[in-house]
């Protein structure tokens, strides 16, 4: 039994947790009533209650929630002392209202403190199902009990998964107009080519010594070099040449 209770725990837990962000530690709120079961089937709600969801747990309760204990006297004295040693929030309620009326104003707004509540009163219960998103704890047979998600919270946590899976407006106008007007052609630009001179015929021509030097030893060994006539050879010619004039 007790294996099946820690799994129907953590599996509530766990829904709470993705759908409605609740998170460690968990804020429990505890009226008379709780306390007053609490007393007769002798459970302590400190020790039983982190045990049970096997993670940090933050007990408090309300101010309207001790003032009506006290107005009660000794009918609720024990109750009263369980829940004095819990944080006590303040309400704000002046006059003091009925614990349920004052817990039910914490869970309203979407509940956005992430309470779960304790109790025994039948009608509170009632009126808190009516709201999307808030755990409810009660004992019997000994036991805290989580109880399972009621429809509410099953039916907003579906909404809300249907909300982020749902296509943005973006997209349904996007679709809209591809259907009326069809797919727009993306044309490229072509990029111009500059016209211009060209940048590295501007340059001016680096001059080397070293080779310059060396083309003008070239031009100087190509000169031919004119031989001067001697020998008798060339008198015998000069001899020829003044016969024929």
């Amino acid at each position: 039994m007790k294996v099946k209770r820690y799994k129907h725990c953590r599996k509530v837990l766990t829904f709470y947790q993705k759908n409605f962000g609740f998170n460690v530690p968990y804020k429990v709120l505890i009226d008379g009533t709780f306390c007053k079961a609490a007393l007769n089937f002798k459970v302590n709600i400190s020790e039983q209650l982190p045990k049970y969801f096997k993670s940090e747990v933050q007990l408090c309760t309300t101010e309207c929630a001790t003032a009506e204990c006290e107005a009660l006297g000794t009918l609720l004295y024990g109750p009263l002392k369980v829940l004095q040693q819990f944080e006590i929030l303040r309400c704000g309620h002046r006059p003091p209202t009925t614990a349920a009326k004052c817990m039910l104003s914490r869970i309203k707004k979407n509940n956005v403190h992430k309470f779960m509540l304790a109790t025994q009163d039948e009608e509170l219960t009632t009126a808190v199902k009516k709201h999307p998103g808030v755990p409810l704890l009660y004992i019997a047979y000994n036991t805290i009990t989580l109880e399972a998600p009621t429809d509410f919270s099953k039916q907003s946590a579906n909404e809300q998964l249907n909300s982020k899976m749902a296509p943005s407006e973006y997209e349904i106008i996007g679709k809209l107009k591809k259907e009326m007007f069809g797919e727009e052609e993306i044309t490229k630009k072509k990029k111009k080519k500059r016209k211009g001179v060209n940048p590295l015929s501007c340059k001016k021509k680096k001059t080397r010594p070293g080779l310059d030097n060396a083309v003008k030893n070239k031009k100087k060994c190509r000169k031919r070099k004119r031989l001067k006539a001697t020998g008798p050879i060339t008198e015998q010619l000069l001899q020829s040449l003044r016969k024929s004039v």
